[in-house]
């Protein structure tokens, strides 16, 4: 594909199969069902009416309700198809990714702002490609399509999905009491250049403006503080080095001018350089160790969103010049060049975090396959230090009851099985726990009573499983198992029990 015709029908159209294609790849793989992502599934299949505990506002019901939406109907209609559930969340969610990139490339908008909008949002996603649970991505996916809505005015004439869109932003992420405020200041300050009636223009200025109120009540009225232990200064060197790349990058392919050889080049580096990771052992689970916390990979991102939200006012001609100037002498190729080497290089770490949740799902559901009852983490030696065995670590101490429950509902020939991290720390409540093993403990021994009626017996089922070559480690085993073993369960046992 020449460089130079990505702005084509039929390139926008290529990246907009690729990007859908790489993202449904990315949901089969399962790469949206760790950290927060497999408390959200596990918890909202099992309980329609879940909600997340320590932050019960309206901030924190908008953050998880389009993207469970699906889970819970599945879970309420079909108990037993947790994998449906699974990847109707993942598509859910990484819609967020590729309708704005989509959206995007296939609007009116020129050559230069189109290549500049996708720069920040692909970098933004790249930050975020760990946790795509995160609140975080619906902010940056709507104020990316409002964006797009108030440069490309007749894609929206009369306002109706700017309004829609102002309004699930003003319960969104916490950085839209910033950024929409700054949407709100460019629509007012846009007014000069649109044929839309006042009255429309005001709704939509007061709704962005109510974002603020909101999002400070929200704060105080939380138990918790959202954003915690966000700063460190490992994230901002990270950022730092990013955003200095971006620069190079720019630079080069300004200075490279219409040398085809190098500006094919970047491209194929920014492909090849992640899907390194995965064959090179020193790089593996680098990605994952990067970003291994929630929080600290988000403070870019938030960035991004705040200054995507100030585009309609820095492109504004009327109101600053020299932005639109710059990029006038820059050049459009230059721009465009970057915006297709971040998009190549987001499919590239697609496919790397793809292979790396593949894989280390496999391995999971192998070594879980072979314990029951209340396991700790500590004892399954590929759990505590998957990256010994050559896999990333995709761990998260507070949902591991989830990934054990989800491979009890994935397996229900299996004993049904609960993990916990490192002193029992858990995202999943006590009641539900209980509930759940209770619940999977009747289903089997209602199988187990219904067998010998179908022509076998018991202790059939039993030799049976035990040829499987799963070493299952029952609670009630208790005299042979090690000593350490038997304290960890009893502890477990005792622990999440019902009183």
């Amino acid at each position: 594909m020449h460089l130079r015709t990505w702005l084509t029908k039929d390139v926008a159209a290529a990246h907009s199969v690729t990007i859908t294609l790489v993202l449904v790849v990315s949901a089969i793989a399962g790469r949206q069902f760790f950290m927060d992502g497999a408390s959200s599934v596990v918890q909202s299949f099992l309980d329609p009416l879940w909600y997340p505990l320590d932050q019960e506002t309206p901030r924190r019901f908008f953050a998880v309700v389009w993207t469970t939406a699906p889970v819970r109907l599945i879970g309420l209609f079909f108990p037993s198809q947790i994998q449906i559930a699974t990847f109707a969340y993942g598509v859910v969610t990484y819609c967020q990714i590729a309708l704005p990139i989509i959206l995007t490339i296939n609007s009116r908008l020129n050559a230069p702002t189109k290549s500049l909008l996708i720069t920040l949002f692909v970098s933004a996603t790249i930050f975020l490609s760990n946790f795509a649970a995160t609140e975080l991505l619906f902010a940056l996916a709507l104020t990316t399509a409002f964006v797009v809505y108030s440069l490309d005015a007749e894609r929206d004439p009369r306002v109706f999905r700017r309004l829609f869109i102002g309004f699930l932003l003003l319960a969104s992420y916490e950085i839209v009491a910033l950024s929409n405020i700054i949407l709100a200041i460019g629509v007012y300050t846009g007014r000069r250049s649109k044929k839309v009636s006042f009255n429309k223009e005001l709704a939509l200025f007061a709704i962005l403006a109510l974002a603020l109120p909101f999002q400070i009540i929200c704060h105080f009225g939380e138990t918790t503080r959202p954003g915690h232990e966000a700063f460190h200064w490992f994230v901002f060197e990270i950022s730092g080095i990013f955003i200095a790349a971006l620069l190079v990058g720019a630079v080069y392919f300004k200075l490279v001018g219409e040398n085809f050889v190098l500006r094919t080049a970047a491209p194929f580096v920014a492909f090849a350089v992640p899907l390194c990771i995965l064959i090179i052992p020193e790089l593996i689970g680098l990605r994952t160790r990067e970003f291994q916390y929630a929080y600290p990979s988000r403070i870019y991102s938030a960035g991004i969103v705040a200054l995507i939200a100030s585009l309609p006012i820095i492109l504004n001609r009327d109101l600053v010049e020299w932005p639109s100037r710059f990029f006038d002498w820059f050049g459009e190729r230059p721009l465009r060049d970057l915006a297709i080497t971040l998009l190549v290089g987001f499919y590239g770490v697609s496919i790397a975090a793809s292979l790396d949740a593949f894989r280390y799902r496999l391995r999971l559901d192998e070594e879980l396959s072979q314990y029951s009852g209340f396991v700790s983490v500590e004892s399954c030696s590929f759990c505590a230090e998957p990256m010994k065995f050559g896999l990333p670590n995709l761990s998260h101490t507070p949902v591991w009851p989830a990934y054990g429950m989800a491979h009890t509902l994935m397996h229900p020939e299996l004993p049904p099985v609960v993990t916990f991290g490192q002193g029992g720390a858990s995202d999943v409540p006590r009641e539900l726990v209980d509930t759940f093993m209770a619940r999977q403990l009747a289903l089997r021994k209602i199988g187990s009573d219904a067998a010998p009626l179908a022509g076998s017996s018991s202790d059939t089922d039993l030799s049976s499983a035990q040829k499987t070559g799963n070493r299952e480690r029952r609670p009630d085993d208790l005299k042979t198992r090690p000593r350490s073993d038997l304290h960890i369960s009893s502890q477990f046992r005792s622990e999440f029990s019902r009183p």
